[in-house]
């Protein structure tokens, strides 16, 4: 599955190792789409179970969501319960300075002896202190009453603070468990649709080779033998352009990659619909969109009797069809910045062989300057 997601990022700012480079007959293209509609089959089992996963969240989500709700109506319970708290801790205040105004009289401290002491018989007497005992026991019961509100209260505001880092922590989960189902559906979705159009491309080269004659077996290069031979070099394939990226192995953490990965080309910094040139004659074996080297032109060359494949990636228009003889310096079409770029480029590769094969450093065999 990585394979050929790492394979989309080819270009430009793609660097990966080539798929196909043991595709040297058309039965081996069509091992390798065989392998390739496996993995597909296998991110499409994964997508499947990632997706019964979301369910089984978003089942959970729903609970978390009618738990929320209700832990809101508790809350604003809870709000409601505090505010009668509050009023009821009032009222036994005015209570206890009803109280205390009764039995204290100009403040003096000697009030319960003066109300005993003042009786003018026993039976008086025993009155007076009954009165002044059960004043004091409603007193102290007030303000254990009060008291115990207050711990009520206190009680209430800390479940209260507690429900809302609850509530918090939900919605954190929540969010997560969207976020982390959401990136790994998007991951085998995208690895499915990667896989398609490596297939797609793969097809179009089957299409080419047995157009040109080629059998099951054959050696592809073998059967473009009948490309237009050429005894000169390599040349720019643009009149004007900056090296942004060369051929091997580059860490691009500019684009989020941890590990160095092989550019199987060379990256050239060019305005979009500068005009794009064949390096050497040769015959157009693939023109068109190009998975993640977006719109883009492979051509064939015989060279000094060895065979070649240049590619031309990420282009804005093209003025070659496939099966098309060019020569050198050719109009093929202008820079863009289609596929899986970031920028007006010309992704140039050159490969052994014809077709999509092992890619070398294109310095190997031409002259490319860092700007000219």
């Amino acid at each position: 599955m990585k394979r050929y997601r790492v394979l989309i990022i080819v270009l430009v700012s793609l660097f990966l190792v080539p798929f196909s480079v043991n595709a040297e007959t058309i039965a081996d293209y069509r091992a390798k789409i065989k392998a390739i509609e496996a993995e597909k089959a296998e991110s499409e089992n994964k997508s499947a179970e990632v997706q019964k996963r979301i369910d089984n969240a978003n089942a959970k989500i729903n609970e978390i969501t009618r738990q929320i709700v209700q832990a809101i109506k508790e809350q604003e319970n809870t709000k409601k319960d505090i505010e009668e708290l509050g009023k009821k801790i009032d009222a036994k205040e005015e209570e206890i300075k009803d109280l205390v105004a009764f039995y204290q009289v100009s403040g003096s401290d000697n009030f319960y002896l003066k109300f005993i002491f003042g009786a003018e018989s026993f039976e008086d007497f025993i009155y007076r202190f009954a009165v002044a005992e059960q004043l004091t026991d409603a007193n102290d019961k007030l303000v254990d009453e009060m008291n115990d509100l207050i711990k009520e209260n206190e009680k209430k505001v800390k479940e209260l603070e507690e429900q809302r880092n609850e509530l918090d922590n939900l919605g954190k989960e929540m969010d997560k468990q969207v976020a982390q189902l959401g990136s790994e559906k998007r991951k085998y979705v995208a690895d499915a649709l990667d896989a398609d159009e490596e297939i797609g491309a793969l097809k179009k080269q089957i299409s080419y080779f047995k157009k040109k004659g080629c059998s099951e077996n054959q050696d592809v290069s073998s059967c473009s033998s009948g490309i237009v031979p050429s005894s000169s070099g390599f040349q720019l394939p643009l009149d004007h352009a900056v090296v942004t990226t060369y051929y091997g192995y580059q860490l691009r953490s500019d684009i989020g990659e941890s590990t160095p990965r092989l550019h199987a080309g060379m990256d050239f910094g060019a305005g979009c619909g500068n005009t794009m040139y064949a390096s050497n004659a040769g015959e157009v074996i693939m023109a068109g969109w190009y998975y993640g080297y977006g719109n883009a032109v492979m051509i064939a060359h015989n060279v000094n009797g060895k065979i070649y494949t240049t590619l031309y990636g990420h282009m804005n228009s093209l003025s070659v069809s496939a099966g098309q003889s060019v020569s050198r310096g050719q109009v093929i079409g202008t820079v863009g910045n289609t596929g899986y770029s970031f920028g007006c480029h010309l992704h140039f590769q050159i490969m052994n062989g014809t077709g999509y094969g092992t890619a070398f450093n294109p310095r190997d065999i031409m002259n490319v300057p860092d700007s000219w």
